[in-house]
């Protein structure tokens, strides 16, 4: 069963003068450290909800493998919408979806792992008896999340007993679930006793070569987003690099593995686009799961080596 997420990030009216997601969290940010999070747990699409410094954000975690979707009208809507824009994008990738703001940067990935041990259809974390990020949501569930017209929004749907809504809570040893990190006070606060401090864990990277290397977590990004937003110009856009690299970068391969990776259109009445070739995804998939294979063994050589490290 495939988990994916959507971080909101967009600064929906946000009452403090801090830009909340690029906060210090110990050696990293805040918005960084959540990914980080995720990823560690095997979340897979994670897509990120921006708004306000918008470009700014994108640009500082456009190497982390996640989906940006900028939301422009921010300032005017309400955390519901952006909540609903990541839904709408995330609905055919995943079987459920992780939901929750960069204010909890200090969940921890164990906390995560609980909560996908769960076969509810809508549950969340629970510390000392409040309830914490984030909720995990069914994919079946999210059109009816889409046609909500509540005043609240998904908390008012996660209360709505007409709807026969069950959240299951899931009790965590993990304060992070409902520590707020907001200004840089709270920054302060959480780095005290070395509680910022991401726990030693293992990172790996899969690269493909033939007379030279052509195949990493970058193109592996690269394809994916072209797939997602079927275009080559808007995948480069979101990993803040030039059209002219991302058209090296998939020559480059082409030229190893000896066959086009791309079906593409120009123009033309309907709009240009770009979308891989059947080929083109197998390999991928083949790519992604050797990756998560080789993640998974990886994570029990770690323990092995370094668990008494934590």
């Amino acid at each position: 069963m495939t988990t994916g997420a959507v971080i909101l990030a967009a600064g929906h009216k946000s009452s403090t003068t801090s830009f909340q997601p690029m906060l210090p969290v110990g050696d990293t940010t805040a918005v960084k450290r959540i990914i980080i999070t995720l990823q560690r747990a095997g979340v897979e699409p994670v897509v990120v909800i921006t708004g306000d410094r918008g470009e700014e954000l994108e640009k500082h975690i456009s190497k982390m493998r996640v989906v940006c979707l900028r939301n422009a009208e921010y300032a005017t809507t309400q955390l519901f919408d952006s909540i609903c824009m990541g839904l709408n994008y995330i609905e055919d990738l995943c079987d459920r979806v992780l939901v929750m703001p960069t204010k909890v940067p200090l969940l921890l990935s164990e906390t995560i792992e609980k909560i996908m041990e769960s076969e509810a259809p809508l549950c969340c974390p629970v510390y000392e008896g409040r309830r914490g990020h984030p909720v995990m949501i069914a994919a079946d569930w999210i059109p009816k999340i889409l046609n909500y017209q509540g005043e609240y929004g998904l908390r008012s749907f996660l209360r709505e007993p007409e709807a026969d809504v069950v959240l299951e809570e899931i009790p965590v040893d993990d304060r992070g679930i409902i520590q707020a990190v907001e200004t840089d006070e709270d920054c302060a606060m959480a780095l005290s006793g070395n509680h910022g401090k991401l726990p030693l864990h293992s990172r790996m990277s899969l690269y493909l070569e033939c007379d030279e290397v052509f195949f990493g977590p970058g193109i592996a990004q690269f394809l994916s987003l072209i797939d997602h937003t079927g275009s080559m110009q808007t995948a480069c856009k979101q990993m803040h690099m030039s059209y002219s690299k991302g058209w090296k970068i998939m020559k480059t391969a082409e030229r190893e593995l000896g066959y086009p990776l791309l079906i593409t259109q120009s123009g033309g009445a309907e709009g240009g686009f770009s979308q891989m070739t059947p080929k083109t995804k197998d390999f991928l998939n083949r790519f992604l799961q050797m990756e998560q294979e080789m993640n998974s063994h990886a994570s029990r050589l770690f323990e092995k080596y370094f668990g008494d490290e934590r």
